[in-house]
């Protein structure tokens, strides 16, 4: 696992509304995905959804803590406890209103491109997905096939097809 400093890459759509402070740019370790990401999915293979413990954005967010070492959702972490007050930081931090706008302001700080094709996301990358109608944060699978998210009904994996917005986190 490495860390370096450089400008985070110009998004080809809008940015978060509310751009956070230029951290360095995360890297993928050299085993993420025979080790850490494989492990990180089969420890979470039964995991309960609980807000601001364990909900789709932290479960999206741990995935890529597993594969880099880097906490990318710390400024939300343990800071919310339900959907309000989850979606009143949200608005707080980013001033926006959805999972996808954490996602971005997230990504956004940890200098992740994004995909200007969000079908291109690869395994491991972080996605925002249409869940019936809601947007959830997810890592795309690796079989590179489905999106692995934690739902309030437990782990989903969800079609690829239903990325809305996708991250590359670079290896």
């Amino acid at each position: 696992m490495s860390i370096t400093t450089q400008s985070p890459p110009l998004s080809s759509s809008s940015p978060p509304l509310s751009s956070p402070p230029l951290m360095p740019v995360i890297k993928r370790s050299s085993t993420w995905v025979t080790q850490e990401l494989n492990q990180f999915l089969a420890d979470n293979a039964n995991a309960q959804f609980v807000w601001g413990t364990l909900d789709c954005s932290l479960f999206a967010a741990d995935a890529i803590k597993a594969m880099t070492g880097v906490d990318i959702a710390a400024d939300f972490r343990g800071k919310y406890n339900d959907k309000a007050s989850a979606f009143a930081l949200i608005h707080t931090l980013t001033g926006g209103t959805t999972v996808a706008d954490a996602a971005a302001y997230c990504a956004n700080k940890y200098g992740l491109a994004e995909w200007k094709h969000p079908l291109c996301a690869q395994r491991g990358d972080l996605v925002c997905v249409d869940n019936g109608g809601t947007i959830i944060a997810g890592i795309v699978d690796l079989s590179g096939k489905r999106v692995a998210c934690l739902g309030e009904s437990g782990i989903l994996r969800v079609a690829i097809s239903n990325i809305l917005c996708a991250w590359h986190v670079p290896s």
